[in-house]
C-alpha cells in the first residue's frame, strides 16, 4: 500500500481549516497536523482522494518571519499575496511536502480572484522546488469557492438540512447566491445539533461534521465552477505524487 501523501494546504481560515489555524507553535511548522485539529477541507479533500484509493496527511506551515513573534498563521484572502505565499512555499522541505493547495474565496470579486488565483499558482510552482532545487510546476492546485466555502457545504442543502434539524429553503443557482455564508450562520445558530459544545469552536465542528458527511457529488453538481473544477485539478496534481519513484516505498522519508 502506498504511504499517504502529505500536501501543503493553504486557505483562508478557521472555517476551511479548523483549529490548525491560526494560532500555531513555530516548532509545528513542517509537521503533519494531528486529524483531531483539522477542519472541514481537509475532510473534504481526504474523501475525494480516498474515492479515488489515496489517502493523505496535512502539513503544517512554517511561520514567516512576521508571524513567528505573534504565533498565528496569516488568514483571509491575503494568502493569494505572491510574496507571502513564496515565503511559505520555499520554508517547506522537499520530505515534508508531496503537493500544495491552495483555496481562496471568490467573495463578489470572481473576476479579480481568478486572476489572483493564477498568479499565486505561479508563484506557488515557482517556490516548489525538489531535492535538486528543481521548480515543481505539476504537484500544485488551486480553488476558488464561489463565492464562499460556505457555498460548497451547502450544496448538499438535504443533508445539511437533516443533520442541523432545520429547514432550509432549495436554493437555486448556488454559485450566484450571495448570502450563503449567511444562511449556514443562520442554521447553525437555529439548530440544537451539538448545543453541548459551548465553547466558540461549535460552528467549526458543526462544518468538520458537515464535510464528513456531504454527498461528494452532489458538492460537485452544484458547484461545477468552483468545487468540481478544484477537485479535478486536485486529483491530476495527486496522480502525478502517486507515480512518483518515491512513492511506491511504503516507508517514509
Amino acid at each position: 500500500m502506498n504511504r499517504a501523501i502529505r500536501i501543503g494546504l493553504i486557505a483562508e481560515g478557521e472555517a476551511e481549516l479548523g483549529a490548525s489555524i491560526p494560532y500555531i507553535n513555530p516548532e509545528d511548522g513542517g509537521k503533519v497536523i494531528e486529524r483531531f485539529r483539522e477542519g472541514a477541507l481537509h475532510t473534504l479533500i481526504r474523501r475525494e482522494l480516498q474515492s479515488v484509493g489515496l489517502d493523505c496527511d496535512f502539513v503544517q506551515r512554517h511561520p514567516t518571519n512576521q508571524e513567528s513573534g505573534i504565533y498565528t498563521r496569516r488568514t483571509g484572502h491575503s494568502i493569494l499575496q505572491p510574496k507571502y505565499l513564496a515565503q511559505v512555499v520555499i520554508a517547506w522541505r522537499p520530505k515534508e511536502v508531496d503537493m500544495i493547495l491552495i483555496v481562496a474565496d471568490a467573495d463578489d470579486i470572481l473576476t479579480k480572484r481568478q486572476r489572483d488565483l493564477e498568479t499565486a499558482l505561479a508563484k506557488i510552482r515557482s517556490n516548489h522546488l525538489d531535492t535538486d532545487e528543481k521548480e515543481i510546476s505539476d504537484r500544485s492546485a488551486g480553488g476558488l469557492a464561489i463565492r464562499n466555502f460556505e457555498t460548497w457545504l451547502l450544496a448538499d442543502t438535504q443533508t445539511v438540512s437533516e443533520i442541523l434539524d432545520v429547514v432550509i429553503g432549495k436554493l437555486e443557482n448556488l454559485e450566484d447566491l450571495e448570502n450563503t455564508k449567511e444562511i449556514m450562520e443562520n442554521a447553525i445558530a437555529n439548530s440544537t445539533y451539538l448545543t453541548e459544545e459551548t465553547s466558540n469552536q461549535r460552528p467549526l465542528q458543526i462544518r468538520w461534521d458537515l464535510a464528513t458527511h456531504l454527498n461528494l457529488a452532489t458538492i460537485k453538481t452544484y458547484c461545477p465552477n468552483g468545487y468540481a473544477a478544484f477537485i479535478h485539478d486536485l486529483i491530476d496534481a495527486a496522480k502525478v505524487v502517486q507515480e512518483l519513484p518515491s512513492f511506491a516505498n511504503t516507508d517514509d522519508d
